[in-house]
């Protein structure tokens, strides 16, 4: 009898065991967006090799218009492909973030000169996103007050009250005023629908002992509809629930600048702006990943995405609508596949003005949707070098097809960022197919959503227009569905997830029940879903806070070992 129970209690352990390793190698398989080491070999073949980081992915600020606190952002790329001398690199390559006293557009020697690096597409939520950067901040900066670093996710796309401005923003900040000490400090904040006048939900975090911003460390958002958590090398170190959990698609940044007085946990008077040629500091960027958890995309919802059939319907409801100076072509520039591609050009009416094509698809408030599209620029009618630009858009419009919501769309200074190609950057890609996204949510009245293909043409020095000219080929427009389950794997109700609620779903595996017996996403049963659920908001590090319940490595071995010779003994013939 004992022999018996005991058998069937190291069976269940068994289970348990192979259910849990087979997580730990290969649970929360997600959807990659964004992936890259700085190694000058990631994007199209024009952007390898040249010593500045992927144009086809990142951006930066067209200097003179992005400023923050005493700080102006540089418009020139960052370099990559830069070997450090710091251990814990990747590969010994990365991406350089500057912070300069001197800043060559300001003869007043009243600002910093700083980097903003962020990534040409936002990203909507999905079911889930997961941000991971592995940095350090350059020992002698991090021996230098006043200067902030930071991985973080923002966008400014709403006025609440109309004429006001809000943002949705998750930040980690790694602050050189708190480096001074045994244990540096991060800092963490976030906004949803923030204006600028809030301070958002900030908190400083108590890192652990010994931990050191010069040193390579993984720093990590969790963005989940329920939730934003923050983890320092799998380590979780704060978790915001609620109303201050984001909802809109947000761009990565990489910044590197200096406060003014209204970040006092951050500002240092003693770190001023200077007359050329100035003192330079740094920020290495090792890696950065961007994945989509619990997340699929639905399929393609547009008619003729590539262009092929030619369809054009009124209104672009159920075809494309074409506007200005938009044509189908299979002559002047090879298709990315098939025979035929869009071609747009300007209008040509001496003022600042757009031909492209767009296209309606029923929509429902709330849902979110992913566009995207292959361009090219090519040198036989360049863009480059010229007041000319091309990008993808999303807009909602109601059941009378009147736009109620827009995203990237701004014609005009802003329109820039999100821009394909833009030939007043001496970066652009030309001569190549590149693909660009688009994410959105639909607002309340939404009846349709729509993808816009744009060739903005500026009027410039009294109203001259360029020439030039772009290609669109193979379109997508597909709703991005949430699979996320109802997530809570506090299952003895303490306010946190650790090692005691594992041993709670442990003892109750296979079983039928509520809550309080293991079941995370309340579907009646207690089994494997409710695990990898445990393990996502646990953040990975088992043996360390189970306390016991979870073996080390070698032990799991030796208990799969053991499994395989039980299941081996019980499969003999009697």
């Amino acid at each position: 009898m004992n022999s018996r129970n005991g058998g069937n209690r190291l069976l269940k352990n068994c289970s348990a065991a192979l259910v849990l390793t087979a997580l730990m190698a290969g649970a929360a398989r997600a959807q990659v967006l964004l992936l890259d080491n700085f190694d000058d070999t990631n994007g199209p073949i024009a952007s390898q090799g040249d010593g500045i980081v992927d144009t086809s992915e990142y951006r930066a600020p067209f200097g003179g218009a992005d400023f923050t606190g005493r700080t102006l952002f540089r418009n020139a790329l960052p370099a990559e492909n830069v070997s450090t001398t710091a251990s814990g690199s990747t590969d010994g390559k990365v991406a350089v973030l500057e912070l300069s006293t001197n800043n060559p557009l300001d003869p007043t020697n009243a600002s910093f000169y700083g980097t903003d690096l962020l990534t040409k597409r936002n990203y909507a939520l999905g079911g889930g996103l997961r941000m991971t950067t592995r940095m350090r901040v350059d020992a002698a900066t991090a021996a230098q007050g006043g200067m902030v670093a930071a991985p973080f996710l923002y966008e400014v796309t709403r006025e609440n009250p109309p004429g006001t401005l809000v943002r949705d923003e998750i930040d980690h900040e790694l602050i050189t005023n708190n480096s001074a000490g045994p244990t540096d400090n991060t800092f963490t904040n976030v906004w949803n629908d923030g204006s600028f006048a809030s301070a958002g939900s900030g908190q400083t975090i108590a890192n652990p002992t010994g931990f050191d911003i010069s040193q390579f460390h993984d720093y990590r958002t969790d963005w989940t509809p329920g939730s934003v958590k923050w983890y320092i090398d799998n380590t979780l170190v704060r978790t915001v629930t609620g109303g201050d959990v984001p909802n809109d698609p947000m761009q990565a940044h990489w910044n590197f600048w200096a406060p003014d007085n209204t970040f006092a946990a951050a500002y240092n008077a003693g770190l001023t702006p200077t007359g050329a040629p100035g003192t330079t500091y740094r920020v290495e960027l090792d890696k950065v990943q961007v994945e989509r958890l619990n997340t699929t995309l639905g399929p393609n919802l547009l008619v003729d995405p590539s262009f092929e059939s030619q369809t054009q319907a009124a209104g672009g409801i159920g075809g494309w609508q074409l506007f200005n100076n938009a044509g189908y072509d299979g002559i002047q520039l090879a298709a990315q596949d098939g025979d035929v591609s869009l071609k747009v050009y300007g209008p040509f009416h001496s003022s600042t003005d757009a031909s492209g094509a767009f296209q309606n698809v029923p929509a429902s408030p709330g849902q979110e949707f992913e566009g995207s599209v292959w361009a090219q620029a090519p040198s036989f009618d360049p863009i480059l070098g010229r007041q000319n630009y091309t990008t993808i858009t999303m807009q909602f419009c109601d059941a009378s097809n009147q736009v109620i919501g827009s995203v990237n769309f701004s014609p005009g200074a802003n329109q820039q960022e999100t821009a394909i190609f833009d030939g007043r950057d001496t970066n652009m890609i030309q001569d190549e197919w590149v693909q660009y996204s688009v994410d959105g949510v639909a607002p309340a009245g939404t009846a349709y959503a729509r993808i816009n293909l744009f060739f903005i043409q500026l009027a410039h020095d009294g109203n001259t227009v360029d020439p030039g000219a772009a290609w669109f080929d193979n379109a997508e427009l597909r709703q991005i569905m949430n699979n996320a389950p109802v997530e809570n794997a506090d299952f003895n109700g303490d306010g946190k997830v650790d090692g005691a609620d594992f041993i709670i779903w442990q003892r109750n595996s296979g079983a039928n029940g509520g809550h309080a017996t293991g079941d995370a996403n309340n579907d009646g049963a207690v089994n494997a879903a409710d695990l990898a659920i445990w393990k996502s908001h646990f953040g990975g590090a088992f043996a360390a806070a189970a306390a016991g319940a979870v073996p080390e490595p070698a032990s799991w071995l030796l208990t799969l070992a053991g499994c395989a010779a039980l299941a081996a003994s019980r499969r003999r013939p009697a």
